[in-house]
């Protein structure tokens, strides 16, 4: 195989990083466009062929970077799905106003018999058309806040958490636990994008307007 060939091979950790990358920005994007932390923690970098905001708070990366750091780490083994949940919390309630899931599915491991063929852990895919796929999702993010509710006045705080399989071991002091119901929800799906070992599709979830005003 020639070198300009092995590096246009995609495998499972190189997506994985791939997707980490993404969640990294998109959370970064939404805890700045939604007031989730002050606007002045973030500084602006280019990434993706377009302005991002990213925060420079030590608790705030810590927080993200624990998560992300299991994700990585995860993504590479044979699971079919994993599910990474940002929870936007109305301050003043402790109530849930507002969800970010993002779907990770392992697009060899999706049908019935996945278990009966040897899997598949490398991709040909162009490395600029998975950029461009996630460049159009995260305009999609940046366009998002003109049909999402206004946020709270009172603030907002933020959660994370992980949906892995049972068999999946998660780190000490995490624990498996429902997600806190959000009222009268409505939904809004993203433009999913590939690296040809996984697909990412990022949905929003959020209170209504008219029932936070009940």
């Amino acid at each position: 195989m020639s070198v300009s060939g092995q590096r246009n091979v995609i495998t499972l950790s190189s997506s994985a990083a791939l997707l980490v990358e993404y969640m990294d920005y998109a959370i970064n994007m939404v805890l700045y466009q939604r007031d989730v932390c002050p606007r002045g923690q973030f500084v602006t970098v280019s990434h993706y062929g377009m302005p991002l905001f990213v925060s420079r708070d030590y608790t705030t990366l810590n927080r993200l970077q624990n998560v992300l750091d299991y994700i990585q780490q995860v993504l590479p083994l044979l699971i079919p799905d994993i599910k990474v949940y940002l929870t936007l919390k109305d301050r003043a309630t402790g109530r849930a106003i507002e969800r970010w899931q993002f779907l990770v599915q392992n697009e060899d491991l999706a049908g019935p018999d996945w278990k009966d063929h040897k899997p598949v852990t490398t991709s040909r895919k162009n490395p600029a058309r998975i950029q461009e796929e996630i460049r159009q999702t995260m305009k999609q993010i940046t366009a998002s806040i003109s049909c999402l509710p206004v946020p709270p006045p009172n603030g907002i705080d933020w959660t994370m958490a992980v949906d892995v399989p049972e068999w999946v071991p998660i780190p000490p002091g995490w624990y498996r636990q429902p997600l806190d119901p959000i009222d009268n929800p409505q939904q809004l799906g993203l433009r999913p994008f590939s690296t040809g070992l996984h697909q990412l599709q990022t949905v929003v979830t959020y209170r209504e307007e008219a029932a936070r005003e009940m």
